[in-house]
């Protein structure tokens, strides 16, 4: 009978005793598992605290990192790692989230402006991509691969000879999904008033082995597409310059 009542005293103590005085052992995560009466009487937050920092840092042992181990401590002291671990996560997300506002108001900021400068430049030149030709491979002309080339014409709609003229431009198909887009260098001098055709002597090198932008802009009938001119650059005669900025 007297052992007995031992037996239930040491229940009941067991029973009442704090989790948070409970010493890890070597196995921290696997002993949560098997003491689960225990460790339920945990608030839920810092249960489910526990076992993720207890799971990180039991991933950063096995890739070698520094870690604090739990085994020999109380999980009140490793609840006060897990906490201090917690606000620093937050802070670090954050700082990511500050970080990410900060470079998408500059992209929206450079696309602003790139506008700007576009519509600035688009009231002195217009621009039409009005062909697409693949060129064959030619050894005699240098052509060592097939070639696309593009013909423009552009209209200069300004009271000065537009020296050179840089752009993009951009191919999408007849649902509006972009197939790609390719850099544009017109160096030709354009006069006042004057709509000049060409196809400025440059083209892209096909990979046939590939399927990039080049690739599937030359492989698409061109009267599947649409083409549209975004102008960066113009140069004038004279020395005046309107030049988009660069995106971040």
């Amino acid at each position: 009978m007297r052992k007995l009542m031992v037996i239930f005293a040491v229940a009941l103590l067991a029973g009442c005793s704090n989790p948070k005085d409970i010493v890890f052992g070597p196995e921290p995560l696997k002993q949560i598992a098997e003491q689960g009466d225990q460790f339920k009487k945990l608030s839920e937050e810092d249960r489910a605290l526990l076992v993720g920092y207890l799971a990180i840092t039991e991933m950063g042992k096995a890739f070698g990192a520094d870690v604090k181990p739990a085994t020999g401590r109380t999980v009140g002291e490793v609840l006060v790692d897990a906490k201090a671990w917690k606000e620093k996560m937050k802070a670090a997300e954050a700082e990511e989230k500050k970080k990410e506002a900060e470079v998408e108001a500059l992209r929206n900021k450079v696309l602003a402006e790139r506008k700007a400068i576009a519509d600035k430049i688009s009231t002195s030149v217009v621009v039409a991509i009005i062909d697409k030709t693949v060129l064959p491979e030619n050894y005699d002309a240098g052509r060592y691969s097939e070639m696309l080339s593009l013909k423009y014409a552009i209209e200069n709609k300004s009271d000065k000879t537009i020296r050179q003229l840089k752009g993009r431009v951009t191919f999408k198909d007849a649902t509006g999904d972009e197939i790609g887009w390719l850099p544009v260098d017109i160096d030709e001098p354009v006069k006042p008033g004057q709509t000049l055709k060409t196809t400025t002597g440059r083209g892209w090198k096909i990979n046939q082995f590939m399927n990039g932008e080049i690739e599937r802009i030359a492989g698409r009938e061109f009267s599947s597409m649409k083409a549209t001119f975004e102008p960066e650059s113009i140069a004038f005669e004279g020395g005046e310059v309107l030049k988009a900025p660069d995106m971040p």
